[in-house]
C-alpha cells in the first residue's frame, strides 16, 4: 500500500497515510517523466572549477550538474584521475561550448545589477 501524496510505502491492514491523511492504493501510478541525454562541455581538475563553471551557465539560464568519481567530494584527489565533468542537455551543449568560447577571449561585460555599463567599456 502506498500514499497517492508522498508515496510512503505502508504495510497490509493501514489503509490512510499517517502523514497525509489520504487513503493509501494498491500500486503508485507509473512515472511520466521525460528523460533527457546530458553531455560533458568542460572538464575541469577539481570541483570547485566545475561549480565556478556551472554558476557561469546558470547566470546565462543554461542548468548543468557536477560529476565526479570524487567520494562524494571526501576524496578530491579521485576526480585527478578522470576529472570533473560539467554536463548540460544536449540541447543546451551548443550554446554552452559558444559562451565558454566568448569567456575565453574576454568578450563578456560584467555588472552589478545596480551598474549599467555600456557594451565594450573598460569601466567596470
Amino acid at each position: 500500500m502506498f500514499c497517492p501524496q508522498c508515496q510512503s510505502e505502508y504495510v497490509e491492514g493501514i489503509t490512510e497515510c499517517a502523514e497525509c491523511q489520504v487513503p493509501l492504493v494498491e500500486a503508485l501510478p507509473e512515472d511520466d517523466v521525460e528523460y533527457r541525454p546530458f553531455v560533458t562541455v568542460q572538464t575541469y581538475h577539481s570541483r570547485q572549477d566545475a561549480e565556478l563553471g556551472k554558476g557561469f551557465l546558470a547566470d546565462r539560464g543554461i542548468d548543468a550538474v557536477v560529476e565526479t568519481d570524487d567520494a562524494g567530494g571526501a576524496s578530491p584527489g579521485l576526480a585527478f584521475t578522470q576529472g570533473v565533468r560539467l554536463l548540460v542537455k544536449t540541447e543546451d551543449a551548443q550554446k554552452a561550448a559558444e559562451l565558454f568560447k566568448e569567456s575565453e577571449k574576454g568578450d563578456f561585460v560584467v555588472k552589478d545589477d545596480d551598474q549599467k555599463v555600456e557594451e565594450g567599456s573598460k569601466d567596470f
